[in-house]
């Protein structure tokens, strides 16, 4: 297999597993929000954790590369 027909098997997996993983994320989170009583009263905080946890994520993934 050449490294285009990677690139497109990988761009494909990209496009159509990343909408899927981050509705997953959200129901998850929304799921948590409403239903544990701690997160319920510590939303802020816990909101500001769930943004976080993606932006680290990709902020890692993105520049990860670039680490020497």
């Amino acid at each position: 297999m050449s490294s285009i027909e990677s690139n497109e098997r990988l761009m494909i997996f990209l496009i159509c597993v990343v909408p899927f993983a981050a509705l997953l994320y959200c129901a998850l989170v929304i799921g948590t929000l409403l239903s544990v009583p701690f997160v319920k009263n510590h939303s802020l905080i816990f909101g500001g954790i769930f943004a976080l946890i993606p932006l680290v994520t990709g902020a890692s993934i993105w520049v990860g590369p670039f680490r020497r």
